[in-house]
Order: structure tokens, then C-alpha cells, then sequence
């Protein structure tokens, strides 16, 4: 047999196999996703983007939904159409201030009386305060930390014993390409998406054998209201195409169905992160050169959410 033709067989064999992997991690996908019926699933943030899109996606799957975020009149929106997708599950809406402790238990204690238990707790809330560094008050960086990072910790204290009694569960933390690379300019928001990163990788080992899964996702830029009038310049610096919610919130379930550690939305993103870790002085180069022409700086400094 000649190169070529053994280079053609061993090319074939390799297709095969990873179109047989694909279609068998496609199969177990679809039926762990139809273990979520009748799961009940906590979210925070669940009043817009990413957590309304996460809230419409476990209602298709029949999971009864704990919905949490501090505007009441949209969570019953989302509520409602929850419902209205699939008549056969429950929902409950509990306006929180995740950055509160006594409403984080008053949240817990609400589902417990409600379900009796919490099967999958999905931190999602988040808040981004651009500012230069020598322009960040310390009330900025204690609130960022409070809801990016301190949030999602408790919860999963407040959560975690349950689950851990039940002998299954799933943590979900939404985390960000930001916390593997920094965006300048938006350095507290980095930092607490890389501390979610480590807290769930580290929780992971812990609780490894006890039937309790963590899962990080780490999307890039997402079309929501924390980067709003960013847009523009996530264009102009080389992210031509924003993800949908739509998009993290299915690729989210189906990593978490698979019992993927880490789901990672958005391959230029992903790419960037990695290029940073491996090659530090091309991202140097980078932002040399980008962010003299495309606005970042004004527009970053100017970027906050509550």
C-alpha cells in the first residue's frame, strides 16, 4: 500500500471515529436532557439576557423554575412564559438583591418551603463597573465583588448541604472569557470572573464522588444589557458577531447534560483567552494597537451596570 493511501485509510478511520463520538455524545446529550423534567432549578439574574434565556430553556425541559433577580415585574413576565411554553411546571418568583445575605436565605428558604429542595442552582446574576483603576471607588469594587463573586459562594453554602444529603445536584456558574483574560479598563469584573473560574474548578475536586457537579461556563461577548452601548467597539476591536442568550443558555444545558466541567461559548474568544495565557506579548501587541482607534477607552470608563 502506498503513503498516500495509507495516509487516505488512517484519515478515513480518524472521520469515522469522531463522527461516532459525536453522534453518541449527541444521543447521551439529548436523554440527560430529559432527566431535567421535574428538576427544580434556581437562577439569579433570571430577569433578562442570559438568565431569561436559561429560564425558557429548563422550561422546555420541564424543570420547575426559582426565579430570582431584583425586578419583580419582569421575573412574573418570564414567569408567565415559562409557563405558557410548558403548562406543566411551577414557578416561583422571589425579587432578590444578590448582594444582600438576608435575601440570599430569605431566596433558599423560599424555594425549600415552595419544592421542598433545589436540584440545580445556576449563579447567573452579574454586574460590570468600567472605570480607570485609579477611577474605581471602593464602593464599585465591594458591589462588583458582592454580586460576581460573594453571591454565588454563599448560594452554593446556603445550597450545597441539600444537595449533598440528596447525593446529587448541579452548580452552574457563569463565568466570562474575562477570567482568563483580562479586558482593560473592567478589571474588578475580571478578577471576580476569574475567582468564579477558580472557585468552581476547586469546588469541583472537593466534591468529587459525592454526586454533586459543578459546571463553569465561559462565554464571550454576549448580546445583553452588560455590554449594551459596548457593542460598537467589541465590533471595532475585532468581535464582529456578539452571542445570543439564546445561544449560551442552549450550549450551557447541553454542557451541563454531557457533564462537561467547563462549557466555553464563543471560539474567537476562546482562542484569545488561550493566546493570552501562552503568548503574553501578542496581547500586548494587540491592544497597542487597537485601543488608540476603535473608542475603547472612552466608551469602558463609561460602561457600568447595577
Amino acid at each position: 500500500m502506498s503513503r498516500n493511501n495509507t495516509f487516505l485509510t488512517l484519515l478515513g478511520a480518524g472521520a469515522g471515529i469522531a463522527l461516532a463520538v459525536t453522534v453518541a455524545r449527541r444521543r447521551r446529550i439529548r436523554r440527560a436532557l430529559d432527566e431535567y423534567a421535574g428538576k427544580v432549578v434556581l437562577i439569579t439574574g433570571a430577569s433578562a439576557g442570559i438568565g431569561e434565556a436559561l429560564a425558557l430553556e429548563f422550561a422546555r425541559r420541564g424543570a420547575h423554575l426559582v426565579l430570582a433577580a431584583r425586578r419583580q415585574s419582569q421575573l412574573e413576565r418570564i414567569a408567565s412564559t415559562c409557563e405558557q411554553i410548558n403548562p406543566g411546571i411551577e414557578t416561583l418568583v422571589v425579587p432578590t438583591d444578590v448582594s444582600d445575605e438576608a435575601q440570599l436565605e430569605r431566596l433558599v428558604q423560599a424555594a425549600h418551603d415552595r419544592f421542598g429542595r433545589i436540584d440545580v442552582l445556576v449563579n447567573n446574576a452579574g454586574i460590570i463597573q468600567g472605570a480607570e483603576v485609579t477611577g474605581l471607588s471602593r464602593e464599585m469594587i465591594e458591589r462588583t465583588f458582592a454580586v460576581n463573586l460573594y453571591a454565588p459562594i454563599r448560594l452554593t453554602q446556603l445550597v450545597l448541604p441539600g444537595m449533598l444529603e440528596c447525593g446529587s445536584g448541579q452548580i452552574i456558574n457563569i463565568g466570562s472569557v474575562a477570567g482568563l483574560a483580562s479586558l482593560p479598563y473592567f478589571l474588578v469584573y475580571d478578577v471576580t470572573k476569574a475567582g468564579l473560574r477558580a472557585w468552581t474548578e476547586g469546588l469541583r475536586h472537593e466534591l468529587h464522588g459525592t454526586g454533586v457537579e459543578t459546571i463553569l461556563v465561559a462565554p464571550g461577548f454576549v448580546e445583553t444589557d452588560v455590554v449594551a452601548d459596548m457593542h460598537r467597539v467589541y465590533r471595532a476591536i475585532g468581535f464582529f458577531r456578539l452571542l445570543s442568550p439564546q445561544t449560551v443558555a442552549r450550549r450551557t444545558l447541553e454542557g451541563a447534560a454531557a457533564g462537561d466541567p467547563v462549557v466555553r461559548v464563543g471560539w474567537m474568544e476562546t482562542v484569545a483567552g488561550y493566546i493570552t495565557t501562552l503568548f503574553p506579548r501578542l496581547t500586548d501587541l494587540y491592544w497597542r494597537i487597537v485601543l488608540p482607534i476603535s473608542g475603547y477607552r472612552e466608551m469602558a470608563i463609561k460602561h457600568r451596570t447595577e
